[in-house]
């Protein structure tokens, strides 16, 4: 499957943050099916990230809990850009299910 340079940071940079992702959002070719399907994920991504960003911030169980999603939220992360400098898309656990952009 042949995907653009271009398409294809779009698609790594939708997993690393709200700025990148808003960058990847602008820079993407409109027609790609691979950096839709990886914004869509990394969407979902950034969503859990700010919420465990905020669970973090309490004490006792729910800043355990914000941590243990935290470490989860990274790690699918990963896995979301090592399938993008593939140039595949597969849906992450969890994830994929609610991403549908």
């Amino acid at each position: 499957m042949y995907t653009e340079k271009k398409d294809k940071l779009a698609a790594v940079f939708s997993y690393l943050g709200w700025v990148f992702w808003i960058i990847a959002l602008i820079i993407r070719n409109k027609g790609d099916e691979l950096s839709r399907r990886h914004l869509g994920q990394g969407f979902v991504l950034a969503i859990a990230g700010t919420i465990t960003g905020v669970m973090t911030r309490f004490h006792g169980l729910i800043g355990f809990a914000g941590d243990i999603l935290s470490l989860a939220v990274v790690i699918l992360s990963v896995m979301g850009i090592a399938q993008a400098l593939k140039g595949r898309y597969e849906p992450l656990p969890v994830v994929g299910d609610f991403a549908q952009l």
